[in-house]
């Protein structure tokens, strides 16, 4: 008997030592794992042995086994607020911001000059013209969080024409 009682409570030990968090995506699947970090309108997690990276929007549901954790009362914090405004400042950028082809065109003329000009450089939805006329978003212009995703992507996408440009001098430079 007293076999028995220990196999089953060290059983249930076992099991309990393996649940943990619940991850529920909106397309119904379902994650048993561990939620490791929630930042920039994303959710890493480790389930069987790999990582992944969720944005935020596609989650239905998340169920935390400690409620006292630092990434729950984090997750709690994005939840009070709107989780799209990372989200829309994302996709604003990445649609509506900047004369792309006239970066590359810096890149190319300046190289790294453009690229650190560019970096230290404040963009903002209302410098960017085609941002300002045709984005959904107006309201949320000025929300810091919705402006710290916007600058970040505006700023990264524009470098990376930058660096294309300079790329391609060099390129050019080593083909003549």
């Amino acid at each position: 008997m007293k076999k028995i009682v220990l196999t089953v409570v060290v059983v249930l030990f076992a099991i309990a030592s393996f649940a943990g968090d619940v991850l529920t995506l909106n397309n119904e699947m379902v994650f048993e794992c561990q939620v490791t970090r929630i930042k920039d309108c994303s959710v890493l997690f480790k389930a069987d042995g790999k990582k992944y990276i969720v944005p935020a929007t596609e989650i239905y549901t998340i169920e935390f086994e400690n409620p006292e954790n630092k990434v729950y009362t984090d997750y709690m914090k994005m939840s009070e607020g709107d989780p799209n405004k990372c989200m829309n400042g994302r996709v604003d950028a990445d649609n509506y911001h900047g004369k792309k082809g006239g970066h590359f065109v810096l890149g190319v003329l300046f190289g790294p000059f453009a690229m650190i000009g560019t970096a230290l450089s404040n963009q903002t939805p209302e410098k960017g013209r085609n941002t300002l006329m045709m984005s959904k978003n107006k309201d949320q212009f000025s929300d810091p969080e919705y402006l710290s995703c916007y600058r970040s992507k505006a700023k990264g996408q524009l470098v990376g024409m930058e660096a294309l440009g300079w790329g391609a001098w060099i390129l050019l430079l080593l083909v003549i």
